[in-house]
């Protein structure tokens, strides 16, 4: 359970981004293009300046009434934006989410940003492992036994 949280990124390591004068709205259709419940902000794409979430859109934006067609995502993205490094274990990147209440959170070497990680993800590669070393158990124990020979 120690494995880094580069087992769990998707889409192939492609960056879901925008640059920080785009609109809330531009933000929400690249979103919903890739599927995915968040979106980094790069200035001159490659600087992270911050993260855009689904929680962000309608906490910043719906309940405060403003247009998503007008407003920069600039002014209602996260700007303090917790990265971590690819070789971060898993448990404590949950940790890390746990503590903070985010759900996003952005994995980078060096200065290359290879993608980010929801809770979403770490649970279902969590919940996939212990189905598999259930099943196994499982087929362990319902092995039939060995013959027993006479003599």
């Amino acid at each position: 359970m120690h494995r880094p949280v580069s087992d769990v990124l998707r889409n192939g390591g492609v960056v879901v981004y925008i640059a920080p004068h785009a609109t809330v709205y531009e933000a929400i259709e690249r979103m919903a293009f890739h599927n995915v419940g968040s979106i980094l902000v790069l200035k001159n794409n490659r600087e992270l300046v911050g993260i855009f979430t689904e929680r962000d859109l309608l906490r910043r934006v719906v309940l405060k009434g403003l247009d998503a067609r007008t407003t920069p995502i600039s002014e209602v993205m996260t700007h303090d934006v917790i990265v971590v490094s690819s070789d971060t274990p898993r448990y404590e990147v949950e940790r890390i989410m746990r503590e903070q209440h985010i759900r996003h959170i952005p994995v980078a070497d060096e200065e290359r940003l290879l993608g980010v990680v929801s809770l979403r993800d770490i649970l279902r590669v969590e919940n996939e492992e212990r189905k598999f070393e259930i099943d196994k158990l499982k087929e362990y124990v319902m092995e039939k036994p060995y013959p027993t020979y006479p003599g």
